[in-house]
């Protein structure tokens, strides 16, 4: 499938950052992986100082050499604090052929030691070598300081250490980096989700925009406030303004907009109620053939089935016929200024209920006393209503459901109902006011069709704008009453 467009910028920003901390991450581990190994290094030429010190002052002849040291308990106290070290693994005085001569432990005296790898040549080595020679399991670096009586060698003292602990170490010392990564993660996904939504607007509202043109409602700007496509909202006002005067202004125009919304009412009619209608025939139809074969057998439990699921189909195409009337009855409008501030209020009060049931907290920011519109309050508080009560079951986890009310661009009174739910998927968006489209399990399909209907009674517009995962806004224009 697809990635969208706001998949692609998070997914784009996220790799940025990934790649960015993977390879502050490598510098990081490397340079830990040297300063421990020098500060090993370090440790491990004190210790091997102390050794030289203590046997320098223990040995008397070249000849008695090795019984002077087997036999000098300061020596042995100096290999033995070695261990003191936690990475040191062993402490040993060694002959030329690296038999061991003393050691910390006892036992390895008189054995052959292997040799280690040099741990002053991993020092100075490339970082990759010292992180690989880290991480090689069963690896013993060795630190070798040479023994001699005057100016004759005779030995050498050699430190082992291990690289468990050094690799123990590295990782205690890389657990607050990880965490810190992890956070870095987290707040680049969410900025990347935010800058989406700010730079996915100005399409929500060309798409928007480009549907008032398909209905031939011409003349009506886009509000992109975004300085980068001020441009593009300019041409597009100059097409429907030429659009416009194409068509001709007056009764001509008027007519020509009245009769495209009224198609286009009619098709969205005649496509739900065909499609309403013809479920429960064919259903019916089935199960009277059904009904005829069972008739005639002795199981009159069998018809009696059939005749039920007859009986259900009627009364699901009479809830089919009713809603569809109630759609196109005549409505006696009677216009009048309404107030938004009180209609708003009188709208929310109603829902706070439910909202409260599903965790939703619900703000009015309509609080202009003197901005009115010119409808029918009725019908408005009805269609304000439903899309409140729509608004509250998209956020069954809670959410917040906001009503915003100003004057738009064209001095038509605007008014926003947007909520933080799950949003609509695109393929829906072009058929939410069709009569009877529903995603709900339980929704008739109707209430958004009222919705539509009664803001083309009031000669409005209404537009919606979602995204899925943050929310949905829908902005009704009517006419400002004078």
């Amino acid at each position: 499938m697809p990635l969208s467009i706001k998949q692609k910028q998070v997914l784009g920003v996220t790799t940025i950052v990934v790649l960015v901390v993977m390879g502050l991450s490598v510098l990081q581990i490397g340079t830990l992986v040297r300063v421990l190994l020098q500060q090993a290094a370090t440790r491990a030429e004190v210790v091997a100082a102390s050794v030289i010190h203590q046997t320098s002052g223990a040995v008397l002849s070249r000849e008695t050499a090795y019984q002077d040291i087997r036999s000098s308990t300061t020596v042995l106290s100096a290999l033995e604090s070695a261990m003191y070290s936690p990475e040191v693994q062993y402490a040993a005085i060694l002959d030329p052929t690296r038999t061991v001569v003393a050691a910390n432990d006892p036992a390895q005296v008189g054995r052959t030691l292997p040799r280690g790898e040099d741990l002053p040549t991993l020092v100075v080595a490339p970082g990759y070598e010292q992180v690989r020679a880290v991480y090689t399991q069963g690896r013993t670096l060795e630190w070798r300081q040479p023994l001699a009586l005057g100016d004759e060698p005779f030995g050498e003292i050699s430190i082992g250490l291990s690289m468990v602990l050094i690799r123990n170490e590295l990782i205690q010392s890389l657990r607050p980096a990880a965490i810190a990564v992890g956070l870095a993660l987290v707040i680049a996904v969410s900025v990347a989700m935010l800058l989406a939504q700010v730079v996915l607007r100005p399409i929500h509202v060309i798409t928007s925009g480009l549907t008032r043109l398909g209905r031939g409602e011409l003349g009506k700007p886009l509000d992109l406030r975004d300085e980068e496509f001020r441009d593009l909202g300019d041409v597009f006002d100059q097409v429907s303004a030429q659009l416009q005067s194409a068509v001709g202004d007056g009764p001509k125009r008027a007519q020509l907009a009245d009769l495209t919304r009224r198609v286009a009412s009619l098709g969205r009619l005649t496509a739900g109620v065909a499609h309403e209608v013809k479920n429960p025939l064919n259903a019916m139809t089935i199960h009277l053939e059904l009904l005829k074969q069972k008739l005639a057998s002795p199981d009159p439990g069998a018809a009696a089935r059939h005749a039920e699921v007859i009986g259900l189909e009627i009364r699901r195409l009479d809830d089919v016929v009713q809603g569809f009337l109630k759609f196109v009855r005549p409505e006696d409008v009677t216009l009048g200024p309404v107030k938004t501030g009180t209609l708003i209020a009188n709208v929310l009060e109603a829902v706070v209920p439910e909202a409260e049931r599903s965790g939703v907290s619900c703000e009015n920011n309509c609080q202009e006393p003197h901005l009115a519109i010119e409808g029918d309050e009725t019908l408005l508080r009805q269609a304000f209503l439903n899309l409140a009560q729509n608004a509250i079951q998209a956020m069954p986890r809670g959410g917040r459901l906001r009503i915003i009310c100003g004057v738009g661009r064209d001095g038509r009174v605007e008014v926003r109902v947007q909520d933080t739910g799950d949003g609509i998927p695109p393929e829906h968006l072009a058929r939410i006011f069709d009569l009877y489209f529903t995603t709900k399990k339980r929704g008739s399909g109707i209430g958004l069709s009222l919705v539509f209907r009664t803001v083309q009674l009031h000669n409005g517009d209404i537009d919606v704008e979602s995204t899925v995962g943050t929310g949905t806004t829908f902005v009704i224009k009517l006419p400002r009453a004078r």
